[in-house]
């Protein structure tokens, strides 16, 4: 006890000299910029401090105070957030070329093959290239309507689950985890990881919410790029590296089953057939590496699992407290459904209440409620 109190008194000691250090080093120079309105900002931290537990929460009630548009020094990172519709729009559309980049975060880099995937790769030619694959092969109206099969199986064997746990506890929450990973990983890899066992082999739910952690949690080093050197002696960088590397080796393992048996017509390829083809026959001008397709796996492996499963999650619990609105969605269902057991894609139009079910938990529990950051380039 008194050794490990001793080790995190020295760890303490050694943050505090190295950063003032750095200061010393940079002093800050007064800035003529005409910059957005700030909140006051303490030494060394700037504006980290009002960022709390729940930074989206944290930069609403700033917005409420100082506009939709604020300056934030977060540590050595000097930040602009927006807050707006109007503002966004000005961002993410009227100026975007100039605000496309993408900042290189800690956790990413180690994550995501030195930041290759797509959602944190920098602009540039590579970046282009990646996203026309992406919007082109990979997320085409064809392509997304012939895994229609593998949605509906999905859905009836949600259902079937459930009914199998009647008339005990229901624990919705980990067989809505399920159903959210088994879509995505026939999509994508053509596998059934819960019914094969591979789910539990290669610790798939462990995994994921490493990924979540390391991903989304506070990095000193993306606020005080000076002092990244910490996460060697946190350990942040070691954890990030055995994450990396369990992702690293199913991947391999996919991609070589994959390249013995890829031999499926073209509407009916999974998404690592796709990209295999294209590692092999090439895609335009520019080569993509087996740790490019890997990276932009992950891209898909980690978005399309989490997301969709924090938002039924948080729709079930909504709609178990607020009973009104569970009976009156259930009534629409039922009036469009009938005497069929399943809820089917083209029942999905004549839906219109449950739709705004949906619309207001994206609006109460958004799963990404704060967008990966961008950086300007001008």
């Amino acid at each position: 006890m008194a050794m490990a109190l001793l080790q995190h008194l020295f760890l303490l000691t050694l943050v505090i000299a190295a950063v003032i250090a750095v200061l010393l080093k940079n002093k800050p120079r007064k800035r003529k910029n005409n910059l957005p309105p700030s909140p006051p900002k303490l030494p060394i931290l700037g504006n980290l401090h009002q960022l709390g537990k729940l930074p989206h929460i944290s930069l609403h009630h700033l917005a409420r105070t100082y506009g939709p548009i604020i300056f934030l020094q977060l540590g050595e990172i000097p930040t602009v957030v927006v807050s707006s519709a109007r503002m966004a729009k000005e961002v993410m559309k009227t100026h975007d070329l100039a605000l496309s980049s993408r900042p290189q975060i800690f956790s990413a880099k180690h994550l995501f093959y030195d930041c290759t995937d797509v959602v944190f790769s920098p602009y540039g030619a590579y970046w282009r290239h990646i996203r026309k694959i992406c919007i082109l092969e990979l997320l085409s109206v064809k392509r997304v309507q012939s895994y229609t099969h593998v949605r509906v199986e999905e859905v009836a064997r949600l259902v079937d689950r459930i009914t199998e746990s009647f008339p005990g506890t229901t624990n919705l929450t980990k067989l809505l985890g399920l159903y959210a990973n088994d879509v995505l990983c026939r999509i994508a890899f053509g596998r059934d990881f819960s019914a094969g066992g591979d789910y539990d082999r290669h610790g798939f739910q462990k995994m994921l919410e490493e990924y979540q952690e390391l991903l989304g949690g506070f990095s000193i080093g993306d606020f005080f790029p000076s002092m990244e050197f910490i996460h060697s002696l946190t350990g942040m960088k070691s954890r990030l590296q055995h994450t990396f590397q369990r992702f690293d080796n199913l991947f391999d393992e996919i991609l070589r089953d994959h390249q013995k048996e890829n031999k499926a017509p073209e509407l009916h390829k999974y998404l690592v057939d796709v990209l295999l083809d294209i590692l092999k026959n090439g895609y335009g001008d520019m080569p993509l590496t087996r740790d490019n397709v890997k990276a932009i796996i992950l891209d898909m492996f980690a978005a399309g699992t989490d997301t969709t499963f924090i938002t039924l999650d948080w729709g079930m619990t909504e709609l178990v407290i607020n009973q009104k609105a569970m009976e009156r969605a259930q009534a629409e269902v039922r009036s469009i459904v009938g005497e069929r057991k399943f809820v089917q894609e083209t029942d999905l139009p004549h839906l219109p209440y449950l739709k705004a079910v949906i619309k207001e938990i994206f609006r109460l529990h958004p799963p990404a409620p704060v967008l990966v950051p961008r950086e300007s380039m001008e």
